[in-house]
């Protein structure tokens, strides 16, 4: 049941941020939508089993919510199928218009606020996440003025007393903590001086005893028990510092020794790739082709592993030598943190490499939003590998910070990933790469697993939740797509 509750609201989500439905729209005007790459037999099905509302969870998950402020309204009781798919419909394009209204604007971090997220969460109602350490700014009377912002756009959708919930909540630091940072540099690690740089660690420097390290051909010991906890996020971190500087081929996908690809050399360029500046690293996330040429090329990645500056990136990281620079981008989006680097045709392709714990390529046959083989979505990092996680449902207006907060930035529409394990989903390094759901498709004759593109990734809060830039998102702010396999 709940993997049918959370399939049906991402494909209204998906469908509502492109703007392809109204209040009133009938199910075959998305039905024959170019915009996704369902059929109207799989659209159907799925509104068919939609899952009626589920009154009670709306109640009950305040009551062992920490940060849960205050709740309003109901969720109604609608009966499964096409009653509860357009429920969802309404409810998305309320919070779609909360993302661009006046007063919501007013009260958003980057105006001075301090509201850090705005959403609609897959139980079906709208969630506003307050900065934690403001939320004695944000009183009663401003909770009742998003109310009634919320209560005049349920108006326009013909609802009344819709459900609306507020949380407090931290800022999503997409780098390193200092202590790993400090580690590194102590490490000797400092010709990729991951996400920072030396300068703001001399006070921090003095806090800590100095960190050693004692290296064997498979492992490392720490002599600092302090971190001792981080031993195998470091290991994976040391382990991007190693390998030949001579390119490795791609293989044919789902062939071939794919052990550390990653963190090589590599062409042509795939997503999940490492990627990297002269003081900062992340993930490829996929490749990419103009929307109005599509013979110009390149990749795509988040905005914010150059900080925002249009730095030179390499491939896999500069200390390989000026071989492996991939350049500078040619576009920067801030608000939708990604960046598109422009490149020949021939060194990029429309594979993603899935990463550790995985190790395979998939060929990319689409991007869309909108897809039929169910609700898990995989990730590839070059820290963390490949993991899995669920999806759970959309942000606007976003804020994060970088490099140990001086960076701070809002993002316009993420969409939001609920961890499936203890391991965790996203750590830092992973910033950039690919999000997407794993199928199977018949290519040449031959049943293969492929992939379709969501988007790629921009952070994780620690606690099991994942954020992620979609790319219908790129594409409006970048005009550019990923490419596919059916692109020559």
């Amino acid at each position: 049941m709940r993997v049918a509750l959370k399939m049906v609201c991402f494909v209204a989500l998906f469908l509502i941020m492109a703007g392809l439905v109204s209040p009133a729209a009938a199910i075959n005007d998305i039905r024959y939508s170019s915009y996704h790459n369902m059929t109207a037999e799989e659209i159907q099905r799925i509104v068919d089993e939609t899952t009626g509302t589920q009154i009670d969870r709306f109640d009950s998950m305040f009551e062992n919510n920490p940060d849960a402020l205050a709740a309003y309204g109901t969720i109604p009781d609608k009966a499964k199928g096409i009653e509860a798919y357009e429920y969802w419909l309404q409810m998305g394009n309320i919070s779609r218009a909360l993302a661009d209204d006046e007063v919501m604007q007013s009260l958003h971090y980057a105006n001075g606020g301090v509201i850090i997220g705005q959403g609609t969460q897959c139980i079906c109602y709208t969630s506003i996440m307050i900065l934690d350490e403001r939320v004695d700014e944000f009183t009663e009377k401003d909770m009742l003025a998003v109310k009634a912002r919320v209560d005049y756009y349920a108006s326009l959708e013909g609802l009344e007393d819709v459900p609306l919930a507020f949380f407090k909540g931290k800022m999503i630091d997409s780098y390193l903590t200092e202590e790993q940072l400090l580690y590194l540099w102590e490490s000797g690690y400092d010709g990729l001086r991951i996400y920072d740089g030396l300068e703001n660690l001399t006070s921090l420097r003095a806090e800590y005893s100095p960190v050693t390290v004692t290296m064997s051909s498979d492992n490392y010991a720490f002599d600092n028990e302090a971190l001792s906890n981080e031993t195998s996020f470091i290991d994976r971190i040391l382990a991007l510092f190693k390998g030949p500087s001579d390119s490795v081929s791609l293989p044919a996908a789902s062939s071939g020794n794919l052990e550390g690809l990653a963190s090589e050399k590599v062409r042509p360029v795939v997503g999940g790739l490492m990627i990297a500046t002269s003081t900062s690293g992340g993930t490829v996330g996929y490749a990419a082709k103009d929307v109005s040429n599509t013979s110009e090329r390149g990749i795509v990645t988040v905005a914010h592993v150059f900080h925002f500056e249009n730095t030179t990136s390499y491939q896999p990281r500069q200390s390989y030598g000026s071989n492996n620079e991939l350049g500078t981008f040619s576009r920067m989006s801030k608000v939708g943190d990604s960046v598109f680097i422009p490149m020949n045709s021939s060194d990029v392709k429309a594979v993603i490499y899935t990463g550790d714990g995985d190790d395979r390529l998939l060929d990319v046959i689409g991007y869309e939003g909108a897809i039929s083989s169910g609700m898990r979505l995989s990730k590839s990092g070059v820290v963390s590998g490949y993991t899995e996680g669920s999806y759970y449902g959309v942000r606007y207006n976003q804020t994060f910070t970088v490099k140990n907060g001086t960076i701070n930035y809002t993002v316009n529409h993420v969409g939001v990933i609920e961890e499936l394990s203890d391991e965790s989903y996203s750590v830092p390094g992973d910033s950039g790469g690919p999000i997407y759901v794993k199928t199977v498709a018949t290519i040449n004759g031959e049943q293969r697993d492929v992939a379709v593109l969501l988007g790629i990734l921009e952070g994780g809060d620690g606690n099991g939740t994942v954020y992620y830039v979609p790319c219908t998102e790129i594409k409006d702010q970048l005009g550019v797509v990923p490419l596919t396999i059916n692109d020559r």
